[in-house]
């Protein structure tokens, strides 16, 4: 199974599309009170919840839809990173001077495991397809099994910052400084930055990327390119994930000093951190097309961005100026409608229509609700090489799916239930996410993770 479009996609509801315009200004739409220091924002956008980290112990719950603060989670001693994993709707949070990983359960906001890692963990990623969770801190990464919620492994890299994962190749990138020499019997490092590359199958570093030094690490699964924001040189470095080289440098502007970044790959947009605010690269041409200005002169700037792929809402933490966590609307750069294949007519107008019955309550299944008169992204979860037809057969009432759409790569690829034979989509695995057209009220029944 290759899990396409970032497995962070897993369980979306219902997405219009819109043609994309790489020049397109993002606008705050909300700014948001949740109280402390504000370190870390990651994203679920299965259940469209997002999770801001609060030194000195806690983590702040704001619902996407409403944009309000829907919880507060007492975690451990100085909380800093965090990461979801949407296929268990578990999130991970690093406790700096705690010294551990707290597990938080999505469902009910209550901590279901506190991980011991040692060594003032701080960043954290999550790969969904393979359940393990990447945990940075001074001596390298720590690997955890989000089964058991044990260490199951130590990379020795020296002191690591920012960590990312390709779900599609199990490659994790961290940013990490090589030990040279002790003082005063402890580690000191160098500032030569680079990224290193870990097969997630051995635990192993495969390859060491050269950039600039550097903090945050994202990649767009959809190209296999790797972003790093380069602080000390005022660039990202672009990584391609095939041969492990820098095949591009953004160039981000005097003094802006880049430090995180987040990765939308629906709209092939990067979000960097800066210390005005947040930058929009367009990953076509790899070239900074808008900054917006959230912060005062000589003010740093946000400390975290994160971005939900589904709805293009860019969420960062506050300049150190003040205390209202930002919601950034960048929908005017979302994905493309899908292509005539067979040729579809045009996308319906979403419309106001009464909800449609609920499937009979079965073991084992769970159903999604399906918005009228527009494309709904799904997650199947189905197993792999499922038929086409079986997903289409999932949606009540049958009578209203007109397309079934998924993205491959960079090809979009249709069914209809019109044209079966003309139909370029035949088979779909589990966790992989289908667009269903719908022209009325509809429910799509799956098996519940």
């Amino acid at each position: 199974m290759k899990p396409r479009l970032l497995l962070m996609l897993a369980l979306v509801m219902g997405a219009g599309l819109v043609a994309p315009d790489a020049s397109a200004q993002p606008t705050v739409i909300a700014s948001i009170p949740v109280g402390g220091g504000h370190a870390s924002v990651a994203v679920n956008p299965a259940t469209n919840r997002i999770y801001v980290t609060n030194p000195p112990s806690a983590v702040s719950v704001i619902d996407g839809a409403t944009n309000l603060v829907a919880g507060t989670v007492a975690v451990g001693d100085y909380p800093v990173g965090v990461a979801v994993n949407p296929a268990t709707n578990r999130i991970y949070v690093t406790n700096l001077n705690g010294r551990t990983v707290s597990v938080i359960d999505g469902a009910s906001n209550a901590i279901a495991a506190t991980i011991p890692v040692g060594a003032g963990p701080m960043g954290v990623a999550v790969n969904p397809g393979t359940d393990r969770i990447y945990v940075t801190h001074g001596l390298g990464v720590s690997v955890i099994d989000g089964g058991t919620n044990t260490v199951v492994a130590t990379v020795p890299l020296g002191f690591s910052l920012g960590v990312a994962v390709n779900p599609d190749t199990n490659l994790i990138y961290v940013a990490s400084s090589e030990v040279v020499s002790h003082m005063d019997g402890m580690p000191w490092y160098t500032s030569t930055e680079r990224v290193s590359v870990i097969d997630g199958a051995t635990n192993s570093v495969v390859a060491t990327v050269p950039v600039d030094w550097s903090g945050g690490v994202a990649v767009n699964p959809d190209t296999n390119l790797i972003y790093v924001a380069n602080w000390e040189g005022d660039t990202v470095s672009v990584i391609d994930g095939g041969t492990n080289r820098v095949v591009a440098t953004v160039l981000m502007g005097k003094n802006t000093s880049p430090a995180v970044v987040a990765v939308n790959p629906l709209s092939n947009r990067m979000y960097v951190t800066v210390l005005s605010g947040v930058s929009v690269i367009d990953g076509a041409t790899n070239s900074v097309v808008y900054t917006l200005e959230l912060c005062a002169e000589n003010t740093p700037g946000p400390r975290s961005v994160a971005v939900n792929p589904i709805t293009s809402f860019i969420y960062a933490t506050p300049c150190a100026d003040g205390r209202l966590f930002v919601v950034i609307d960048d929908s005017s750069g979302a994905a493309p409608p899908p292509p005539a294949s067979p040729t579809p007519p045009p996308a319906p107008t979403p419309t106001v229509c009464p909800p449609a019955p609920a499937p009979p309550p079965a073991d084992g299944m769970e159903w999604v609700a399906l918005q009228c008169g527009t494309c709904n992204a799904v997650i199947t979860t189905y197993p792999d090489n499922t038929p086409i037809g079986t997903i289409a057969g999932a949606v009540t009432l049958a009578e209203t799916a007109e397309w079934l759409w998924r993205f491959e790569g960079d090809t979009w690829r249709g069914w209809s239930p019109a044209f079966p034979q003309a139909s370029d989509l035949t088979q779909v695995d589990r966790l992989d996410v289908v667009f269903i057209c719908v022209d009325g009220s509809a429910t799509f029944t799956r098996p519940a993770i």
